[in-house]
């Protein structure tokens, strides 16, 4: 009997670097490579090659000192535009007879043997008018380039599986979904010292109770309607002394929401952090009243998932992903509606057997999500090529 050939898989790990941590891309792939280098443990016959600009700037998690997983640097990355929108085209000279899975959508020009890309959502597609300068333009190029010519698409939701097959005529025999999952050791319930909130709370300028947003703040997330909804509710019920705090980095398109926020009222009340770490942001999730997760559209929606984890209320917009990944465990709005989303902000900050529900149904529904399984679905899927 012939034994079977060694396997390497070569996997673009440019969003390893420093730049990128904590971004959700970066997340995903240092999640996924952790668990895959400790489901493979066992199979020496599958090695991975790690394709980085350098080792030295890279958040390799300890990585390069696990069997399988070499790590290779690849000067030629080390030019941001040429790997964002030509990487295949490079790199594709040498990994012809391979297999490369890609954690994002790449421009295909040299396709190697075998190619796989996540491609988390197809939100650009769906939002074109976003997309018009010509640099826009070829990062459109790079999701219909890789949804037409990879020979696998790895997806974390059945929203946009859905999207790709009956939006843009992908073959959904092709399309995998590995649903994200999230960082137990990190976002999990349970009290916060007092010393830690009270240091926490203090620097972020928050002393009232709050409802958390945490997020990329573009317009796709839908804040704009988010912070009316919370003027709206303020008026309306002054004796709710409460804040919103928006957690995360300004993206794209932030102007109209910075022009909102210099409105008196909301002097002091509305809290913008920027990037938050990820021990700050588990204590935050655990210390707010609610969550409250806007969005117009998300691929899978991962601070929802966190929010549930911690045991914080979710309250959701009732689009996209959201409702597929929170289940049971939140009390949806309209997302266009303000109405409906103040009254839900409203709900959770006053009715506390509510709440209490909420945070079950939560806690049981993060149950369901792991990196494990995420790795485990990734790794039959590439196998499977």
């Amino acid at each position: 009997m012939v034994a079977p050939m060694s396997r390497t898989i070569f996997l673009d790990g440019y969003m390893l670097g420093r730049p990128f941590v904590g971004t959700g891309i970066n997340r995903y792939l240092i999640n996924l490579l952790r668990e895959l280098a400790r489901i493979t443990a066992g199979e020496d016959r599958l090695a991975f090659r790690i394709l980085v600009p350098s080792a030295d700037a890279c958040e390799l998690d300890g990585l390069a000192s696990r069997p399988r997983f070499e790590i290779a640097p690849r000067r030629l990355m080390r030019l941001h535009r040429l790997w964002k929108y030509a990487l295949v085209n490079t790199l594709s000279a040498g990994l012809r007879a391979g297999t490369l899975f890609e954690p994002i959508p790449v421009s295909v020009y040299v396709k190697p043997k075998r190619l796989a890309v996540t491609v988390h959502d197809v939100i650009p597609l769906l939002f074109p008018e976003q997309y018009n300068s010509p640099l826009g333009k070829v990062f459109l190029h790079t999701y219909t380039s890789s949804m037409r010519r990879a020979d696998l698409i790895l997806t974390v939701s059945e929203c946009s599986k859905s999207d790709m097959v009956s939006r843009f005529g992908v073959p959904g025999a092709k399309v995998v979904v590995a649903p994200e999952g999230f960082d137990s050791d990190t976002f999990h319930p349970g009290p916060v010292s007092s010393a830690r909130a009270q240091e926490l709370l203090q620097r972020y300028a928050i002393h009232r109770p709050f409802i958390l947003h945490v997020g990329r703040g573009d317009p796709r997330k839908n804040l704009l309607r988010l912070v009316r909804c919370y003027q709206m509710l303020s008026s309306s019920r002054m004796d709710l002394d409460f804040q919103l705090v928006l957690a995360g980095p300004l993206g794209w398109g932030y102007q109209p929401l910075l022009e909102l926020l210099k409105e008196p009222s909301l002097q002091g009340r509305v809290i913008l952090t920027g990037a938050v770490p990820d021990h700050e942001l588990a204590a935050l999730y655990r210390l707010a009243a609610g969550f409250a997760m806007p969005s117009l559209y998300e691929g899978f929606g991962l601070p929802a998932l966190e929010a549930m984890a911690c045991g914080t209320p979710l309250i959701s917009s009732n689009r996209s992903s959201l409702p597929e990944v929170a289940g049971e465990a939140a009390l949806y709005f309209d997302p266009e509606s303000i109405e409906e989303m103040s009254a839900a902000m409203e709900r959770v900050l006053t009715d506390s057997t509510l709440r209490d529900e909420l945070v079950q149904k939560g806690l049981e529904r993060a149950k369901q999500f792991s990196w494990e399984a995420c790795a485990r679905a990734t790794l039959t899927a590439l196998k499977g090529l």
